[in-house]
């Protein structure tokens, strides 16, 4: 936790100014905060934001295309180190993203029954690139990432509560308010509300299932299969209610600036236009709610905009394609500083190629394995993957990003740790196994070292920047 603490909180008010998507999801922040709805701003925003003096904001509204909880969260930061502070800007994210490392490690510590292994895998998401880039950046992903592992943490709390039939299930409750709330910061939250759902459908046939087995043998007969399925569709239509309500009531809450103001984005659209079908008879306020949601759908389903570092999500997990935030260029006065070329400060969402490439094989083995097992916690393992992987691959015609893996980087953390123990616990040398383990961390960290001036935006000069730079596609 220290170490992640300092990677995410050294010089985190640098750089002064915008990077990347900071330049909407901050100024929707401050409008937000100040008005309680998303509103324009003047062209030269960006310029009075880095001066320390946020100008420049209108009484129009702004489309916006996510929902409002992550910028509050940002705003939270900035009303109490202000507006004009970067530090104000990024905290919230930061203090998120430590947050992260401790529920992985919390899960961790539940999926493999062992403090140790726990703290391998906290430490080794505490030192990746894009953990670190993505904590130290006020954008939306690492807000969902928090959320996401956090509703992991809750699931596995109630996965391990005795099976009985209340019909409260506390844990799965709180499951359902993490799940919402990453659904109120970027619709991909509703990707993991899926699977979350269905894997606990599973889990409940299975139960029931194995329940019928052990009756059959007891009474020496066969059973009529409804009595395990008809249960089973009773706890699937009870989980799924027990989940989506929890998490539909605190998405429309987030939304609750908009509700109450009187110029947000198609706030009056009902006033003036006329809904199609049974929209037509709900409230003119949630009339112009689902019309701005038709919109915001329009817009994600069509973005096909062409971006420099737009990446194929096939290609993601090999850290191809890394996401470049921000360049800045002087004459001199940097780290190996070299006559005749110039400084550069670069922040680059490049995960830690060790950890990631070592995480790749980790998932071949445990996914040959599980064809043969059917292990439960490779299961678990695999189901953040499913949530906040697989869908993109649906989505490929779209402009995405590769940093959206931090929705998911914990279960990639967690497929590595699993293959680090089965290799301890196979192998035949176990002495020997141990240390090229640690010899395997002690690599990690030394990658994150050397790679941490390219996360952190330090200034450095030009040939040692080119020295991370190891595939062309990383430029």
């Amino acid at each position: 936790m220290a170490v992640a603490a300092f990677l995410r909180l050294f010089n985190l008010a640098y750089p002064g100014v915008l990077v990347f998507d900071e330049t909407y999801y901050v100024k929707d922040a401050y409008s937000l905060i100040h008005h309680g709805v998303e509103l324009s701003w003047g062209s030269k925003a960006d310029a009075s934001f880095a001066a320390g003096n946020p100008t420049g904001l209108t009484n129009d509204p702004s489309f916006i295309v996510h929902p409002p909880l992550g910028k509050w969260l940002i705003g939270l930061g900035m009303l109490v180190f202000g507006s004009g502070n970067p530090f104000g800007w990024r905290i919230a994210v930061a203090l998120l993203g430590i947050a992260a490392v401790w529920l992985s490690m919390k899960c961790a510590e539940i999926l493999f029954g062992s403090k140790r292994w726990a703290a391998i895998a906290g430490l080794l998401f505490a030192i990746d690139g894009v953990a670190v880039v993505l904590s130290r950046t006020a954008l939306l992903d690492q807000i969902v990432g928090f959320f996401v592992i956090l509703a992991f943490y809750f699931l596995l709390k109630d996965l391990k509560a005795k099976p009985d039939k209340r019909l409260f299930r506390p844990w799965l409750l709180l499951t359902a308010v993490a799940l919402g709330c990453a659904t109120a910061t970027k619709w991909s939250g509703l990707y993991f509300v899926v699977a979350f759902i269905g894997y606990i459908a599973l889990v409940d046939t299975n139960r029931n299932y194995q329940l019928h087995k052990k009756l059959e043998l007891e009474t020496e007969g066969k059973l009529p299969k409804q009595l395990w399925i008809l249960p089973s569709v009773k706890k699937a239509i009870r989980t799924f209610f027990a989940v989506t309500i929890p998490t539909l009531v605190i998405y429309v809450a987030s939304w609750t600036g908009w509700f109450l103001s009187s110029n947000g984005y198609d706030r009056n659209w009902a006033e003036h236009n006329k809904s199609a079908g049974l929209v037509n008879y709900l409230p003119k306020s949630l009339q112009s709610f689902w019309q701005y949601h038709t919109e915001i759908y329009n817009f994600h389903a069509n973005l096909h905009a062409s971006h420099p570092y737009s990446a194929n999500p096939l290609s993601w997990i090999f850290m191809l394609r890394p996401t470049s935030f921000f360049w800045a260029e002087q004459p001199k006065g940097c780290l190996l500083e070299v006559s005749g070329t110039t400084c550069t400060s670069a922040i680059t969402a490049l995960g830690n190629p060790f950890i990631w490439w070592a995480a790749i094989l980790a998932a071949s083995v445990l996914i040959g394995s599980w064809f043969r097992t059917r292990d439960k916690t490779t299961t678990l393992i695999f189901l953040g993957i499913i949530a906040g992987f697989v869908p993109w691959l649906f989505l490929m015609g779209r402009t995405v990003f590769e940093f959206y893996v931090i929705a998911f980087e914990p279960w990639i953390i967690f497929i590595l740790v699993a293959g680090l123990v089965a290799w301890k616990e196979n192998s035949e040398r176990p002495v020997l196994a141990r240390r090229l383990i640690l010899g395997f961390i002690w690599l990690c960290v030394l990658g994150s070292v050397f790679f941490y001036p390219i996360w952190s935006g330090m200034w450095e000069g030009y040939d040692f920047w080119r020295l991370h730079m190891w595939l062309p596609s990383w430029i």
